[in-house]
């Protein structure tokens, strides 16, 4: 974003330090939480917002887009891009007895009991709606994972979906899976033997796997956008229901 649009400023939030070696002088990362009140006093014309899975329980995600709703010009866009974490395939290649297989469905209760959901990409959409934005638009994308793919581009994609997943495995299941498994936490020990099993599925050419993506976006309205709304406000209308 920063090399695309050298003359704007682009900020890069996480909770912690991002590891970067070197980045475009009108990039800055800082380190922040987006839950508390926000500093920048200058308001965004943009926001996206990223894999951020399981960051927040409900109330939290309220804030966060209310945060985001108040930080952003009139007219500015918000867009926000989330994986489903459970896997498909469309030539059988995954079976039920795959651990990629249940992958999604264990985490996902995991989640749950948590309070903490991983179904962001599934209720994104209506919770941007309800913290006032308009014209939300949505979009889902199936991403390979591995080099499985004939399409170049798609091909590329899984070589880093895959990359994604493995340098990321055991951050994402061993908290979840040590604190709130099922029928009961997991020991550490049990975790890493089933990420063993996972990874090598995971290298296994035979299993097409994909899943899919969702990105939404959507705009701040504007005083025009409430002006035409008053304009065109449905009139009441007396309805008699005959029983």
């Amino acid at each position: 974003m920063a090399d695309s649009y050298p003359s704007a400023t682009v900020r890069g939030v996480d909770i912690f330090p991002p590891p970067v070696s070197w980045m475009p002088p009108n990039c800055v990362f800082e380190v922040d939480d987006i839950l508390r009140e926000w500093t920048w006093r200058k308001p965004f014309d943009y926001i996206h917002i990223r894999i951020l899975l399981g960051a927040f329980d409900d109330a939290g995600w309220s804030l966060a887009y209310d945060r985001c709703y108040k930080g952003l010009e009139p007219g500015g866009w918000i867009e926000q891009v989330e994986f489903d974490i459970n896997l498909h395939s469309e030539d059988g290649s995954l079976k039920p007895e795959h651990h990629l297989s249940s992958w999604g469905k264990n985490m996902i209760a995991c989640g749950q009991r948590a309070g903490r959901p991983l179904t962001t990409q599934s209720t994104m959409k209506a919770a941007i709606e309800k913290a006032g934005f308009v014209d939300v638009h949505e979009h889902v994308y199936k991403v390979p994972l591995g080099p499985w793919a004939k399409n170049d581009l798609l091909k590329e994609a899984g070589r880093v979906n895959y990359l994604v997943w493995t340098s990321g495995l055991e951050g994402y299941a061993m908290w979840l899976l040590t604190k709130f498994g099922a029928p009961e936490p997991w020991t550490k020990e049990e975790v890493h033997v089933f990420l063993a099993s996972v990874r090598k599925e995971l290298s296994d050419p035979s299993i097409h796997a994909y899943q899919y993506v969702r990105r939404v976006w959507a705009r701040k309205p504007t005083e025009e956008d409430s002006k035409a709304k008053g304009e065109t406000k449905t009139p009441e209308v007396d309805i008699k229901v005959e029983k």
